[in-house]
């Protein structure tokens, strides 16, 4: 045989080999999946028989209602392969005679419903086998000297809510009930045969969902809201609780937009990105000996968060004979042009230049540049330049604060409330954070600042599954301080209007925020401040009688 038949044949081997081990492969898969599934069976099908063996009476489960010993969990390994048995039993209100108030003999508790789910794992497969069988009673229908426990789950907007977890604890009964169920379709989960008792326990869960329950009556809390529930002999007792998806609440903190500025007072040449026939010496730049005419440019001025150009301004002197010229680069070393700052090609000689009109999109650094020339014998030259800017606002990261919903769990012997929610959060390093939250109402509260401008303002009403962001700017604490929400009268934040703020020795006017909110800081405390507002479009509007005490807001609605 040549070299080729043999690894041909070789090949030929391989194939057939690997499609065999294949077959082989999803065969013992199958079959270890249906022996799971033939032990799942069995153990189902041997729980059900035991409960068929059991007396009317003692058909029940441990901390379940109704009452019995049979465990609500049982774990059994058979064949290397863990089987979890959940066994669940309730009585049925049979519609054949009428349910609820309607049924013909006030007795709601016709019969008992056995379950028996017996869950299954086997490497990658996994599986259930559920039995349900219906009990009768020996005789008559009878309650067992109990009532009946109905718990309705609902969303925000009333609507039921199927597939809730509703966890029932009742620790004072012997046995002791504890157990777990979930409603129906009509968000309902219904509990005839239960215990006399007044302190049973609920709780409601679902994934993604809001948690509700009952609390405990206590030293702080002593009027709970809702309290653990009652059942009463041959009555019902129904709770309702509402549970809804959770939202996303993000916050953002930055600190308020201020004025930098680039400065060299020449001590060295660290801040100068070209040099032509010039030097520094002395704290002066001016043109090296002998030199006639020559130049110097400044590095480029930037921020990641740059809102406006400001000044450029220097300190010169120019002797009799001498020219000095200065001119704006952008920060690639081009010179702006003249439609960008008129006159800057022919060069400034006179300073402040004003620099407001320049893009800060087009051009997000500037750098000045200096023309020197001279006739005589001695060189003008620039002890000092500055060009400023505004930058902000920028993040501000490390920022503790306070959301407390309005809803309430209770109130105090003095009729304090008790709120659901009171969560305290930081932003990042980034500033800013991100939480998960119940649909509510927040109210937000920090300290070590004052909030100069929030985007909304709180409280934040958070819808259920919402995704809510709210940015706030901050500046420094001040003893008092007034903000101004200014809206019109559908309530819509008004930005741009001129607020003032007068006292007798006081006056001061800023203008709205795009959020409507205008900001005064640092103001005395007094009771008699007039606000007037004014904007083009609007009715000029002024509100007397402002008290400012501490961090104040002031709610202004502006025709």
């Amino acid at each position: 045989m040549s070299l080729i038949d043999v690894i041909v044949g070789t090949a030929l081997i391989l194939i057939v080999f690997l499609a065999l081990m294949g077959v082989l492969r999803a065969s013992l898969l199958v079959s270890s999946r249906a022996k799971a599934r033939i032990g799942a069976t069995t153990l189902a099908a041997t729980q059900m028989e035991y409960l068929r063996g059991l007396s009317y009476d003692a058909l029940g489960t441990v901390g379940g209602i109704p009452a019995g010993s049979v465990p609500q969990t049982a774990t059994t390994t058979e064949n290397g392969i863990d089987y979890v048995t959940h066994t669940f039993i309730e009585y049925i209100d049979d519609p054949a005679d009428g349910t609820g108030a309607n049924d013909t003999n006030g007795i709601t508790t016709d019969y008992k419903r056995a379950r028996v789910s017996v869950t299954y794992g086997s490497g990658a497969q996994s599986g259930s086998v559920t039995y349900v069988s219906n009990f009768s009673p020996p005789g008559l229908e009878t309650t067992n000297g109990g009532g009946t426990l109905a718990v309705d789950v609902v969303d925000a907007s009333g609507n039921p809510v199927a597939g809730a977890t509703v966890t029932i604890q009742d620790p004072s009964l012997s046995p002791a009930v504890d157990l777990t169920t979930l409603t129906d379709n009509a968000g309902t989960v219904v509990l005839p045969g239960a215990a006399t008792s007044s302190d049973y326990r609920v709780t409601v869960t679902k994934s993604g969902y809001s948690t509700a329950m009952t609390y405990a009556r206590d030293a702080n809390n002593q009027n709970p809201n809702p309290g653990y529930l009652t059942v009463a002999k041959n009555q019902t007792t129904t709770g309702t609780f509402a549970i809804d998806r959770l939202a996303t609440f993000s916050l953002a903190t930055f600190s308020p937009i201020a004025t930098s500025t680039f400065a060299d007072s020449f001590a060295d040449t660290s801040k100068l990105a070209a040099m032509s026939s010039t030097t520094v010496s002395d704290g002066a730049l001016s043109l090296v000996a002998l030199a006639s005419d020559g130049s110097a440019r400044s590095v480029a001025t930037t921020s990641p968060y740059l809102a406006r150009w400001g000044e450029f301004s220097a300190t010169t002197t120019v002797p009799s004979g001498a020219t000095l010229l200065f001119h704006i680069y952008d920060g690639s070393g081009n010179l702006l042009p003249d439609t960008a700052l008129p006159g800057n090609s022919a060069g400034f000689s006179a300073v402040p230049v004003l620099l407001y009109g320049i893009s800060t999109t087009t051009y997000p650094s500037l750098a000045a540049d200096a023309d020197f020339s001279m006739t005589g014998s001695t060189s003008p030259s620039v002890t000092h330049w500055s060009l400023s800017y505004t930058a902000g606002p920028v993040p501000l990261p490390h920022v503790s604060y306070t959301l407390t919903g309005a809803k309430t769990v209770g109130s105090t012997g003095a009729g304090a409330p008790i709120y659901k929610t009171v969560m305290t959060a930081s932003t990042g390093s980034a500033g800013t954070d991100t939480e998960t939250l119940e649909w509510d109402s927040y109210t937000l509260s920090l300290s070590g600042y004052d909030i100069e401008d929030a985007c909304p303002s709180s409280p934040y009403a958070v819808a259920p599954a919402a995704t809510f962001a709210a940015k706030l700017i901050l500046g420094a604490a001040t003893a008092n301080s007034l903000r101004v929400l200014v809206s019109d009268n559908a309530g819509s934040a008004v930005g741009g209007a001129s607020v003032t703020l007068a006292d007798a020795g006081y006056s001061k006017t800023v203008s709205s925020s795009s959020c409507g909110d205008a900001y005064f800081g640092g103001v005395p405390a007094a009771t008699d401040y007039t606000v007037t507002i004014a904007k083009t479009g609007y009715t000029t509007t002024q509100f007397t009688n402002v008290a400012v005490s501490g961090e104040t807001v002031y709610n202004a609605a502006f025709p």
